[in-house]
């Protein structure tokens, strides 16, 4: 089994189900504390106590799914990167997972919680984010039963914060900036927000990084303050002109009505669900959407149904009626048409065709 230096157990950590892995060793939750410590004995941080990360895994011990720390250790380094997937049948005390003088994003794709906001309750839906501070007392939160949950932590300390952006503390948010001022005295935050149209996909780059080995902890810390760059700093829209917010407004829907599109093929949202996703009318998405794009939503989600049917034969695992309905036709004739029109051969004959590069250049609507 192999522990990274200085670092105790992170990035080993993988609780599936009701087992929790360490490296290559997979343990039942009923022997965790025990043998975690026979375990963690081994390490350098024994002597001194430490074994925080393991405590925190108790609080993923009934959850039908996966938590996985992706990177760094906020005991160690001040910054903890984590992603879960996972489903749970009772609510759950999400709570239990927030560290004593944290600030925490959350990175919220799919599934609902609630957090306490003083005496009042807020909810954190798909598609946003939130920031919270933890004190002395983790604030009061809750994941939803019955939901399938997808999202991302940053769990951040004073220390790293400061580090980053201390000679920037006048351009962040007050919360944040009193939080890295006073630390676990700080008043507690809470923050819900709609996520931003360009970490709406992150997730996928965050669980497989598209780096070598060697260079992942530097994707990393480059991803995070990204991140961060997009949460934590106060919007500058002072000075901002009217046409250009008005411009900015409408790129940012259509990014977003892109992501939504994309993200299920097969069962996509109604031009009316993604108008009101978007805040906007149907007219008006419709025409922002065909100026940005070139193409309209229709005919954008029948591009990117044929680019990904292509892609899905192009690889062989599926036949072309199986390719079809994973995208959303429930008509082969109806598929086979759409397929020719915008590859130029029939389905059945696309793996053995050399047009693929052309393929590839005409599918994609113009930026």
């Amino acid at each position: 089994m192999a522990f990274s230096g200085g670092g105790g157990l992170r990035q080993q950590t993988i609780v599936r189900g009701r087992k929790i892995a360490y490296g290559d060793c997979v343990f039942p939750f009923s022997v965790q504390p025990t043998a975690l410590k026979a375990i963690y004995s081994k390490t350098p941080d024994a002597a001194a106590g430490k074994f925080p990360e393991a405590r925190e895994a108790g609080a993923w011990r009934n959850i039908q799914g996966t938590w996985n720390p992706l990177h760094g250790s906020f005991f160690h380094q001040g910054l903890s990167v984590e992603w879960h997937d996972f489903h749970v049948d009772r609510d759950m005390d999400w709570g239990r997972s927030f560290h004593p003088g944290s600030l925490e994003i959350c990175l919220n794709f799919s599934g609902a919680g609630a957090l306490q906001d003083g005496a009042a309750e807020r909810v954190i839906g798909s598609n946003q984010f939130a920031i919270y501070t933890s004190q002395s007392r983790p604030i009061r939160a809750v994941r939803n039963a019955d939901s399938m949950h997808r999202f991302l932590t940053l769990e951040l300390s004073p220390d790293f914060l400061r580090a980053h952006f201390g000679d920037d503390l006048d351009k962040l948010k007050p919360p944040v900036r009193r939080f890295i001022e006073l630390g676990a005295k700080a008043p507690p935050y809470l923050e819900i927000k709609p996520l931003p149209a360009s970490l709406l996909s992150a997730r996928l780059q965050f669980v497989r990084p598209p780096v070598p080995e060697a260079a992942r902890k530097t994707w990393y810390l480059g991803r995070v303050l990204e991140i961060l760059s997009l949460t934590i700093f106060l919007e500058e829209t002072d000075g901002e002109l009217f046409c250009h917010k008005h411009q900015r407004t409408n790129r940012e829907r259509v990014e977003r009505v892109r992501y939504l599109v994309e993200r299920d093929l097969e069962n996509p949202p109604s031009l009316e669900m993604l108008a009101e996703e978007v805040g906007c009318s149907t007219f008006y998405l419709s025409r922002i959407f065909a100026q940005d794009t070139g193409a309209s939503i229709p005919k954008f989600l029948r591009m990117k149904r044929i680019e990904k049917a292509a892609e899905t034969l192009r690889t062989g695992r599926m036949n072309v009626t199986e390719a079809a309905m994973a995208v959303g036709y429930s008509s082969l004739s109806a598929f086979t048409k759409a397929f020719v029109e915008q590859i130029g051969c029939c389905p059945g004959l696309y793996p053995h065709a050399k047009i693929r590069e052309r393929v590839r250049r005409r599918v994609d609507p113009p930026a």
